[in-house]
């Protein structure tokens, strides 16, 4: 099963590969949520190691690279969508945005629209 192609079906907007793939964090305990793999204006995919359970929502830190300088957005997104990738112990986890401020939209616009 290819669960990329699964949900890129859904998918409103395309999103964007990132490169370092950046550790997400928990806004309010500073946990580790993931790594980002790819995002758009409207959501995004984490690689991690623990299970996340739909509907879950997570208020999150994501440290960019916009023109070269290191910026931290904070959203708010729920879980769609969690897979463990053939049973490796990483799990793929599908997030759409819920909640984020003007300016850190205007951010992501800069870097899905570049």
């Amino acid at each position: 099963m290819t669960i990329v192609n699964q949900h890129a079906d859904q998918r409103s907007r395309p999103r964007v590969s990132i490169a370092g793939q950046p550790r997400i964090t928990d806004r309010h305990s500073g946990e580790i949520v993931g790594q980002l793999v790819n995002l758009s204006t409207d959501g995004l995919m984490i690689a991690g190691n623990n299970r996340i359970a739909c509907h879950t929502v997570r208020q999150m830190r994501i440290p960019l690279m916009v023109a070269e300088q290191l910026v931290e957005i904070t959203i708010g997104a729920e879980c769609l969508w969690c897979e463990d990738t053939n049973g490796s112990g990483t799990y793929w986890s599908g997030f759409q945005i819920i909640a984020i401020s003007a300016a850190d939209l205007e951010i992501l616009h800069a870097i899905v629209e570049r």
